[in-house]
């Protein structure tokens, strides 16, 4: 599987890293595999910087917004980060991120660390 993901329970947050080919198959079993894991609306950063020859089409971009938006958690924001390089990417990302936003937040960034900075000036407002 191109996909692979660490888990922070404590932190309620998932780092997954997207590598060589990917298609809507392996995104779908990806975010089952989060269900049996217990991390359904964790915070995910997506660090798509070296997947290649990304094979999803816009309607299955779709579909995958629609299940992770379903599965936002009462009481926690469930922020998603898209760390992206490419042009491609970050049209994918964008469309992507504009079809959550309706339900969570979604932003993009260049570096795993922007995308971990984001998510402590969430932490901080909410304690505010």
């Amino acid at each position: 599987m191109p996909l692979t993901w660490e888990i922070d329970h404590g932190a309620k947050t998932i780092v997954t890293t997207a590598t060589g080919p990917m298609a809507n198959q392996e995104v779908m079993e990806y975010l089952g595999a989060l269900v049996g894991q217990g991390a359904v609306g964790y915070r995910a950063i997506f660090d798509c910087r070296r997947a290649v020859g990304l094979n999803i089409r816009l309607s299955e971009l779709a579909e995958q917004s629609k299940l992770v938006a379903s599965r936002k958690p009462d009481g926690f924001d469930g922020a998603i980060a898209l760390v992206v390089d490419s042009e491609a990417e970050r049209e994918m990302a964008e469309y992507y991120a504009e079809q959550l936003n309706k339900s969570r937040l979604c932003r993009l960034f260049r570096t795993i660390e922007a995308a971990r900075a984001w998510y402590a000036e969430l932490d901080a407002a909410r304690r505010a």
